[in-house]
């Protein structure tokens, strides 16, 4: 029994490991904007009538940027994706 609950832990442990891993590519996929980029992207969105966002990263495998939570003339906060020449790609209201 003790052997089984030994294995138990170690199989526990190594997909833990994997998730981890796992986890930690994903995250490696998305890059802070440079201030270059930042200061184009204020640009678009104030001319969208957006004046302010929490966050803005860029996806280097969709090959588009990424701003979280960009508060526009509605009063309304949207996920707002731009591609590699600053053109809105979709912009979704953000639950």
């Amino acid at each position: 029994m003790n052997a089984i609950k030994q294995i138990s832990y170690f199989l526990a442990g190594v997909v833990l490991m994997e998730m981890t891993l796992t986890a930690a590519i994903a995250r490696a996929d998305d890059r802070d904007v440079t201030a270059q980029e930042r200061q184009r992207i204020v640009q678009v969105l104030n001319g969208m009538g957006c004046n302010s966002f929490d966050d803005a990263e860029y996806e280097i495998d969709k090959k588009r940027f990424e701003i979280d939570d960009a508060v526009c003339a509605d009063g309304r906060e949207y996920e707002i994706y731009l591609d590699t020449n600053y053109r809105v790609i979709k912009k979704e209201l953000d639950d």
